[in-house]
């Protein structure tokens, strides 16, 4: 173990004086739009699908609805960046001219699982109100389309939590079966982002702020506030299409961290200005602003990206998270996804060469690496890693016993200036 550290102390020394030299500032502007047009846009499709709602209630039939879970959004949802101008994602988005009678198929129009293929080979979904286990969703779905309405017309946003909050009362009670939990709101709000041909967030539902960001970075709001980046413990990222105009980062490279914990270990190391870096957390499963700005950093700005995670299957999929996007959400992966990123560590090879202990995998653990190894994206390097992952499981406070400062003054450093990554 201490023999490694010395190796790797012994490799970092040119690196950290090239380190020191001068960095290029960068940035990139995000210029306000007037998304007036496209709220209306969104405002006028919910309209229609309602009527669409009360023309079958009219006539004696129960509603049911019917969306595409794969159907492409008419216009990139990326945010398009040329000559460093980036234009808003949600005031760009234009939607298609569909007709209305395309957003619905009737009943008798489906398969028994209430699923079809559409002629793209894409899955159709049906919620049918009749359908005893459809209609907590399908009233979802209609109080999250009402929430957006309000929200859209006024021009405001809300937090999904409070919007959860909000469900808890008598009306909504005696409506639903069973109470929707805050997973199954933010299942159904993307539900009605595909019914709407929109990005979730558009829907100004969002989620409250959680990830961290720190370094030598300024985020301009659309008040004019800027928010240094620069501070101690590292500021929560802002809701980035509706708020930001503007980010300036002076760093060679994004680090991004799976913990808190270790994000602020790095901290006190005073990482980000020893590695010349910025850092950043999404506490576990990011949310899609820490994506959305790491996918700024990488693809409109041109920062590298190198991923720190834990060697066990939960880390290993947040670390896939960042680089290729959900499915849920493989609408906007191109402007959440960061295919540029890499995986630093910590890889399951490294387990025994750092003396790292090792603890076994549990049936949660096998259900998740199984799943994983299906996906068509997982190259022969990730292969690899997967299949030491079998015999046992590392954290990043393993490496704790190490001496003091070892992350920044010697493993990060020497595994990015050996481009020991994947």
């Amino acid at each position: 173990m201490q023999n490694a550290n010395e190796i790797f102390r012994e490799q970092t020394i040119a690196s950290a004086i090239k380190r020191c030299m001068n960095v290029e500032e960068k940035c990139i502007d995000i210029p306000i739009v007037d998304n007036k047009e496209f709220r209306m846009d969104l405002v006028a499709r919910i309209e229609a699908i309602t009527l669409k709602i009360i023309k079958q209630i009219s006539i004696g039939q129960l509603p049911c609805i019917s969306y595409s879970s794969s159907r492409k959004i008419a216009t990139e949802l990326s945010l398009k960046c040329e000559e460093n101008v980036c234009t808003r994602c949600s005031s760009s988005l234009r939607l298609n001219t569909v007709s209305n009678d395309s957003l619905f198929d009737f009943a008798d129009k489906q398969d028994k699982k209430g699923e079809k293929k559409s002629s793209q080979n894409s899955k159709k979904i049906t919620v049918d109100f009749r359908v005893k286990k459809s209609r907590n969703k399908f009233i979802l779905m209609m109080m999250i389309m009402s929430e957006a309405h309000r929200l859209l017309l006024t021009n405001t946003t809300k937090t999904k939590r409070s919007f959860y909050y909000d469900l808890k009362n008598e009306t909504t009670k005696n409506l639903m079966i069973k109470m929707p939990d805050q997973k199954s709101i933010d299942r159904v709000l993307n539900n009605v982002a595909n019914l709407l041909e929109c990005a979730p967030w558009d829907l100004r539902l969002l989620a409250t702020a959680k990830g961290l960001v720190a370094g030598n970075m300024t985020i301009t709001l659309f008040d004019n506030r800027v928010i240094d980046c620069a501070i101690s413990k590292g500021v929560q990222i802002p809701q980035i299409t509706l708020n930001v105009t503007s980010i300036r980062v002076k760093a060679n490279f994004v680090l991004v961290i799976e913990k808190d914990a270790i994000f602020q270990k790095l901290l006190e190391e005073d990482c980000p200005r020893i590695l010349k870096c910025i850092l950043v957390t999404g506490k576990g499963y990011p949310d899609v602003n820490t994506r959305m700005l790491v996918n700024i950093l990488s693809e409109k700005i041109g920062l590298p990206v190198y991923i720190i995670v834990d060697a066990d299957p939960f880390g290993v999929d947040i670390m896939l998270l960042y680089r290729f996007g959900s499915s849920i959400l493989c609408g906007q992966n191109e402007s959440l996804a960061c295919p540029k990123a890499r995986w630093l560590g910590i890889h399951p090879s490294e387990s025994t060469p750092l003396g790292a202990k090792t603890i076994s995998l549990t049936e949660t653990d096998f259900v998740k690496l199984k799943s994983i190894e299906t996906r068509t994206y997982i190259n022969d390097a990730i292969s690899k890693e997967l299949s030491i992952l079998r015999k046992g499981k590392t954290n990043i406070e393993a490496l704790s016993c190490f001496p003091k400062n070892f992350l920044t003054a010697s493993y990060l450093p020497c595994k990015i200036d050996g481009k020991n990554y994947i």
